[in-house]
Order: structure tokens, then C-alpha cells, then sequence
């Protein structure tokens, strides 16, 4: 476990409250949707095991063929799986993104917030929704449930796990409550949010496991860190709220409340009105709460790349050291 120290505390209820998910998913979801919602979660795993058998070879033919003058980065199989696994989640947030833009090139709701709400509607939702919006949203559960399960079960446990674990269950939550009272929209702007700003993240990982970094190999790892930070800052903690939030906040009240009682936040369970509006947007809170975390993170990650090299810093900051690393034996170990 690569500097993952566990909390019991912490750790069980988040995987209770995983598995409890679960259960709500398949109850809430129409039944219609359940055999898809199997075949995605197999899919997944199917995708996951082809996905990293490219990377591996791929992987491992760069880095003999032309990284030797790095040390072959790739040579220790916990560099390669490290390598692997980052590739499949560069693919999936790559596939995903494309979906979630197919989806919405036929809609208004990125241009227009607005849009997401009906406003003849008494609680702001729609009452239905194209077939491309509901197998995304499937598709898109099936893949957390998966990854959910991976994270906790099939992969290297890291510094960073609960919050990952924490993430997987308030999205899973926000993708299965959007879905249960009709704030699909919405919901497909969460998702291309993550999606899209997750992919310079991936491929930032992917260049730092082949240690392409200062002037041997051409400064890329440090490119994609300023580039990263600069799109996660711009999608993350920057559009999230004034995009989504807001539009959450007021705009979803805006579109089934009177304007002046749509104004007063001290009403928390309006009706007529978004009645879910509270839970919904405590899920909403709670995700961007992750996105400052991570960001704090990211900006720490800054200081050591600046200091000892995008290398070691994600070393120490990220992953933590691992027995079969390269790097040096810390009082953290």
C-alpha cells in the first residue's frame, strides 16, 4: 500500500456507504435499464484487462526502445502496473468525454444553464429524456460501481484512497438521485466536467511513470503540469461554480418558485419547488469541497516539482514510496 495509512473510522463506513449505493441503484434504476447497467459494469472490466494489455506492451516497447537513456522507467513491474492503470483511466475519461459531448451538441444546456430546468414544470425537472441521455447516465454508473470496486479491492491502495473512495460515493450519489428525480441534465455537466479536466491529469501521471522530465526527457512532464493545473483550476474550481453551482443554486429555483422566493436561501425545502434542492446541492458542495482538496494537493505537488523534480514530488505528495521504486528510503516508509 503505497502510503496509505488506514483509518477504520473512516474507511468502513465509506465502504459500507458503497455498497448500500449499490443496492439503492439497482431500486431506484427502471428495470429496463438493469441489463444494461450489467453489461456495462462487465464491459468495463473487459475494457479495463484490453486497455491494459496495449499499455503494457506499448509501454514496455518505449521505454526499451527509446527511454533507455532514462533508466528504462518502465523496467520494475510496479512501474509498468503503475503505467497501465493509468493508461485505462486515460481511455475511459477520453471515451466519456466524446460521449458527453455527442449528448450535448444536440442541447443548449452548456451555452444555457437554464435550460437544464423546465420552468412549466412544479419542480423544475423535465419529465422525460432522449435514450442517449439515459444510456449515458447508465453507463456512467456502471463505470463507477466498477472503478468503486477496483479502487477498493483490485488496485494499490494510495495516499490518496479514502478521498478517492469518498469521491466514488458522492458522485455514484449525485449520478443515482439526478437520475432518480429527473436533473439529468445537469447531471451531464457534472460529468464532463470531471471527464474532460481529468484527462491532461492521466496523461501528466502517464509521462511521470516514464520519468520525462527535465532537459533528457525534453521537459514534457513538466508542459503537462502547468498545463494540468491550469485546465484544473479553469473546469474545476473556476466552472464549477460559477456554471454549475450557480445554476443549482438559483437557477433550479428560478425555474419553479416565484423570483423573490426563489432569492431566499433561508427557504430549504421549498414547495411548491425543487424539493430535493438542499440534499442536492449538499452532494454538489461536498464534490467541489474534493475539487479544493485536490487542488491544495496539486498546488503542494507545485512546490516540490520546483524543489526536488516532478519525479520525487509525486512520489512523496501522491503515491508515496513503494518497495519497488527507485526512489530513497524516507523515515515514511
Amino acid at each position: 500500500m503505497a502510503g496509505f495509512k488506514p483509518n477504520v473510522f473512516l474507511h468502513v463506513p465509506i465502504v459500507i456507504a458503497y455498497f448500500a449505493l449499490i443496492g439503492v441503484v439497482v431500486h431506484l434504476l427502471d428495470s429496463a435499464y438493469l441489463p444494461l447497467l450489467i453489461a456495462s459494469v462487465l464491459g468495463v472490466a473487459v475494457a479495463i484487462h484490453v486497455t491494459k494489455g496495449f499499455f503494457r506492451v506499448f509501454g514496455g516497447w518505449l521505454s526499451a526502445n527509446y527511454l533507455r537513456h532514462l533508466g528504462d522507467p518502465l523496467r520494475k513491474p510496479i512501474a509498468m502496473k503503475k503505467f497501465c492503470d493509468q493508461g485505462w483511466f486515460l481511455v475511459l475519461h477520453t471515451v466519456l468525454t466524446l460521449a458527453e459531448l455527442v449528448v450535448m451538441a444536440d442541447e443548449t444546456w452548456w451555452q444555457d444553464t437554464s435550460s437544464c430546468w423546465d420552468y412549466t414544470s412544479v419542480t423544475g425537472a423535465f419529465p422525460a429524456y432522449s435514450s442517449a441521455v439515459h444510456t449515458l447516465y447508465v453507463f456512467q454508473l456502471g463505470m463507477y460501481i466498477y472503478v468503486g470496486f477496483s479502487c477498493e479491492f483490485l488496485e494499490e491502495k494510495r495516499k490518496d484512497h479514502l478521498v478517492m473512495m469518498g469521491h466514488h460515493v458522492v458522485t455514484i450519489s449525485l449520478i443515482i438521485w439526478s437520475y432518480a428525480v429527473g436533473y439529468l441534465p445537469i447531471g451531464v455537466i457534472v460529468m464532463f466536467l470531471h471527464d474532460i479536466s481529468d484527462i491532461p491529469l492521466d496523461f501528466l501521471k502517464m509521462v511521470n511513470y516514464l520519468k520525462l522530465e527535465n532537459r533528457e526527457g525534453w521537459f514534457i512532464t513538466e508542459f503537462m503540469f502547468a498545463f494540468t493545473l491550469i485546465q484544473w483550476v479553469y473546469f474545476r474550481v473556476y466552472l464549477f461554480p460559477t456554471k454549475l453551482m450557480y445554476s443549482t443554486l438559483y437557477e433550479m429555483r428560478a425555474s419553479c418558485m416565484d423570483p423573490i422566493a426563489a432569492l431566499d436561501f433561508s427557504i430549504l425545502f421549498p414547495s411548491p419547488g425543487p424539493t430535493h434542492w438542499l440534499w442536492f446541492n449538499t452532494l454538489i458542495a461536498a464534490l467541489y469541497t474534493l475539487h479544493i482538496w485536490w487542488t491544495f494537493l496539486l498546488m503542494r505537488l507545485l512546490y516540490g516539482v520546483l524543489t526536488v523534480g516532478p519525479n520525487s514530488a509525486s512520489k512523496d505528495e501522491y503515491e508515496g514510496h513503494s518497495s519497488d521504486s527507485d526512489a530513497p528510503k524516507t523515515k515514511h516508509d
